[in-house]
């Protein structure tokens, strides 16, 4: 196990701007990270730099209290699963989880036993003597992480390893790979741009845009108070719903601007409801109304697409029940949840302040 430090790193190309900006984070001894985010926001570079795969602009990488910026790759005792695998196809899977014990000079007997505990382990001891090109995607996937494991490394990474997955095994695989870790106990920085995986993966989750880290906190944490607009609408599926006022404009039924911010507020507010905090209803009911222009049936619950006039928006409503709203209805929407409130540079609003007509609340 290992404590993994990242002390304001930055990544500068050559003849470019950062891409990667003043990145601070602590990694506890077994404590498994995910780092997610849109593609082109860094996460993957920031993984390789910890790698050793690309070079720290600035900064310190620490791993338990040693900077360990000018090491090796080798030298720094770090596993790393890719998205393809990198399994070496002319060799055989025992092969492949022996390559980096017999670099080492490892006897073969014991060579022989930590392959055959990680196959156990991973559950591909009836795949040993097949090639990769024999295997299935999620076999190989499973063959990718023994040659990580046998190894015996202080820490983990991860870099979009479902990614070429089919939906159903990427279920099965994250379970497995989750599992896996907590069995081992190994400090883990996993990379997905899926939500999903980072949801139900992750001890901490860290969301990246354009290079810089957004928030940080546990997966529930940052669904429930996001600190920016941008992470609002990024961690929740569907995503969170906004609509866009002017100070001096709110509806009657949202809140007024709180008077205890540090500054006058100015020019648009954004006000983000999540899709399940909204219901449908008559229109003598609802707070606003809107023309149905999309129903996607999920089974137990479908996905309402509502039209607001005058706004020109589109909400997203989860809708339960069987019996589906017809495309093309008038219909009112309540809302029956917290409101998240983010002024016009996109940044939380952090006070609480109850509706007067409704049970809805500003999520603190």
């Amino acid at each position: 196990m290992a404590r993994l430090e990242l002390r304001r790193l930055r990544k500068r190309y050559s003849g470019s701007t950062d891409v990667l900006h003043d990145i601070d984070l602590s990694i506890d001894d077994g404590e498994m990270i995910v780092v997610v985010g849109p593609s082109g926001c860094g996460k993957s570079t920031l993984l390789r730099m910890v790698a050793g795969l690309e070079a720290i602009s600035s900064g310190e990488l620490v791993i338990d209290g040693e900077c360990v910026n000018d090491q090796e790759p080798a030298e720094r005792d770090i596993a790393m699963v890719f998205q393809n695998y990198a399994l070496y196809p002319h060799m055989s899977v025992f092969d492949n989880l022996a390559y980096s014990l017999k670099n080492r000079g490892t006897p073969k007997a014991e060579i022989a036993q930590r392959v055959e505990a990680t196959a156990q382990l991973l559950d591909i001891g009836a795949l040993l003597e097949r090639k990769p090109r024999q295997l299935s995607g999620g076999q190989r996937q499973r063959v990718a992480m023994g040659r990580a494991v046998i190894r015996k490394p202080r820490v983990f990474l991860f870099d979009e390893p479902l990614s070429n997955l089919d939906a159903s095994l990427r279920v099965q695989m994250r379970q497995e790979i989750r599992a896996l870790q907590q069995r081992l106990n190994i400090t883990s920085l996993y990379v997905t741009h899926d939500q999903t995986e980072a949801m139900t993966m992750a001890d901490r989750l860290v969301v990246m845009n354009a290079g810089r880290v957004e928030q940080v906190g546990t997966p529930m944490a940052l669904f429930r108070k996001p600190a920016t607009r941008f992470v609002a609408g990024f961690i929740g599926s569907p995503a969170m719903n906004f609509l866009t006022f002017s100070v001096n404009t709110l509806p009657d039924w949202l809140p007024r601007v709180p008077a205890e911010t540090n500054e006058p507020l100015k020019g648009e507010l954004s006000v983000g409801i999540r899709p399940e905090h909204i219901a449908l209803t008559t229109l003598e009911d609802g707070h606003i109304e809107g023309c149905i222009e999309l129903v996607e049936p999920l089974g137990s619950e479908s996905l309402v697409h509502v039209r607001i006039g005058g706004h020109d928006a589109r909400l997203v409503v989860r809708h339960g029940g069987m019996e589906l709203p017809e495309v093309g209805q008038v219909t009112g929407l309540n809302f029956q949840g917290p409101f998240h409130l983010f002024d016009r540079h996109g940044q939380r609003l952090s006070t609480r302040l109850r509706l007067a007509d409704t049970n809805c609340s500003m999520e603190s």
